[in-house]
């Protein structure tokens, strides 16, 4: 005698239970791993960057052992334009984290070598775009500088009247902003909290905006 057979909707009760276990196993996966996914995309962003102002400092030590003074970079002068001019550098300065903007859309100053000076002209206005810039520092807040002071050490200004090159992202998320300065100055230099000014080191922001959570960064390359 065969044994009975299981009805159509035994069969189906068994898959619906099956189903919900496959999709309950779904979702805890990916409560584990999507936020690794997204902190290791993060991560990689933010070591791209820093390989990029690595570059830089390599380029402007070397123009600063051929030329000396590092010119100031006025009006819509780029210093990564005159590292390529110099043919210190390849193309120009790019960050993965931040306001993307194509680095080929606005044309900076060019840069022309006259009697052994350096000298920018022309050019558009690179208002929104990363870059790489120099100034002469000042004493003010390093948050609130504008790229023209560092305090490597934590405490001392950079010397009065020296000319500092730094790296200018716009519009970079706080936690991006806070993984740099921690890669780049540790975290005893580095802002506690995402919801805070970074006034130490090589890396440093301003307050990140209450709504959109985004900030300027400025990194510190080199002065003189």
């Amino acid at each position: 005698m065969k044994p009975p057979t299981p009805s159509l909707r035994h069969k189906s009760a068994f898959s619906l239970i099956e189903m919900i276990g496959v999709l309950t196993l779904i979702a805890i996966l990916a409560a584990v791993v999507l936020p690794k996914v997204f902190s290791a995309i993060t991560s990689a962003r933010v070591t791209n960057t820093i390989l990029a102002v690595n570059t830089v400092n390599t380029g402007i030590t070397e123009f600063a052992a051929k030329y000396g003074t590092i010119p100031q970079a006025t009006g819509n002068a780029r210093i990564d334009d005159l590292l390529i001019a110099s043919t210190f550098m390849d193309e120009r300065f790019t960050s993965k984290i931040g306001a993307q903007t194509d680095p080929t859309a606005n044309r900076g100053a060019t840069w022309s070598l006259t009697a052994g000076v350096w000298i920018p002209s022309g050019g558009s206005a690179q208002s929104t775009a990363a870059r790489i810039h120099s100034n002469t520092s000042n004493t003010s807040n390093p948050s609130t500088a504008g790229g023209r002071n560092f305090r490597l050490d934590g405490r001392t200004n950079l010397p009065t009247d020296s000319r500092v090159v730094y790296a200018l992202i716009y519009n970079v998320p706080a936690k991006e902003a806070q993984d740099m300065s921690i890669r780049l100055d540790g975290d005893g230099r580095s802002a506690a909290n995402v919801t805070s000014a970074d006034n130490e080191g090589k890396v440093v922001y301003n307050t990140p905006n209450r709504n959109s959570g985004l900030t300027n960064v400025y990194v510190y390359v080199i002065h003189q």
